[in-house]
């Protein structure tokens, strides 16, 4: 899904994406598919800046968005516990 960043008119053309796949059906071309539907519903929509927040747990998911051309803009230290340990929140951006 894409939703909006902020309800503040300055921060319009700006969406958070968010999508999950099952570690099963990873590697098999369904997350491409499903990034580049959301990011053209984004560009049919005018929006500029596509944010993505990834937990530093799922190193796959940083990777993947990097080779699909987001890039690190961001990071919060130890914002989340995930049985018993800290993880960052990875924010990537993709400006279209």
């Amino acid at each position: 899904m894409l939703r909006p960043h902020s309800p503040m008119p300055t921060f319009s053309g700006t969406a958070e994406i968010s999508y999950f796949i099952n570690p099963e059906y990873t590697g098999k071309g369904i997350g491409s598919v499903m990034l580049e539907y959301l990011l053209s519903g984004a560009r049919e929509k005018g929006l500029h800046c596509i944010l993505a927040s990834i937990s530093s747990l799922n190193e796959g998911s940083v990777r993947f968005h990097s080779q699909h051309g987001f890039s690190e803009c961001g990071r919060f230290r130890e914002a989340g516990k995930k049985n018993g340990k800290f993880f960052d929140t990875v924010w990537m951006q993709k400006l279209l």
